[in-house]
């Protein structure tokens, strides 16, 4: 079986957090993406898993940021051989409620787009879509690819971050916090606390 792995980068880092603080037992590691390609392909029998991961970076991106990214897109064995899409983040100005004082904060912006587009441009290739995000924003174009071109869909997230919405077309969801011990990042090296920090809308 061929499937096409979309991940949001954000939702993984923000939902892992909350998942880590839930469960102070669980040290701040972050997922690697080598080992949990290597999980997915053996529990969903796949034999050919290519994956995009999507995420915004400032402008410019930090050291740590380009040193994991340029990671993920390292080929095996070294590395998951992910092709990584990353926009820019956008300037969005916000209102305090109760002093009435406006600031700018940077906001995530485009990727939720990109990935519902390369889903679409895709999928034909494929037959299996396996989402790792938990936006019920994605359901208009997942149930166009589950019930119009009869692909199956996997998602991957973490317990209480994945949409009700997206859960209905699912064939098996893949609980991150279930296999925490098994897919966590190990590697000392890694900036995990930085590179995937961004805010999001």
């Amino acid at each position: 079986m061929r499937a096409l792995w979309l991940i949001d980068g954000s939702y993984i880092y923000k939902a892992g957090r909350a998942f880590q603080k839930e469960n102070p037992s669980y040290v701040k590691k972050g997922i690697d993406y080598k080992k949990l390609k290597d999980c997915l392909c053996k529990e969903f029998q796949i034999d050919v898993l290519d994956g995009w991961y999507f995420n915004s970076t400032p402008d410019p991106a930090t050291d740590g940021q380009n040193a994991y990214h340029s990671w993920l897109k390292t080929t095996e064995p070294k590395g998951p051989g992910i092709r990584v899409k990353l926009y820019d983040l956008k300037e969005k100005e916000i209102t305090c409620r109760d002093c009435g004082k406006t600031f700018s904060i940077k906001v995530q912006k485009g990727v939720d787009v990109g990935i519902a587009t390369t889903a679409l441009r895709l999928f034909g290739r494929y037959d299996a879509i396996i989402l790792s995000a938990g936006d019920g924003d994605f359901e208009d174009f997942i149930r166009y690819i589950v019930e119009d071109n009869d692909k199956k869909l996997y998602i991957v997230g973490f317990d209480k971050s994945i949409s009700p919405d997206l859960q209905q077309f699912s064939s098996m969801n893949y609980l991150l916090n279930e296999h925490y011990d098994d897919i966590c990042d190990n590697r000392e090296f890694k900036p995990f606390d930085t590179a995937d920090e961004v805010v999001s809308e």
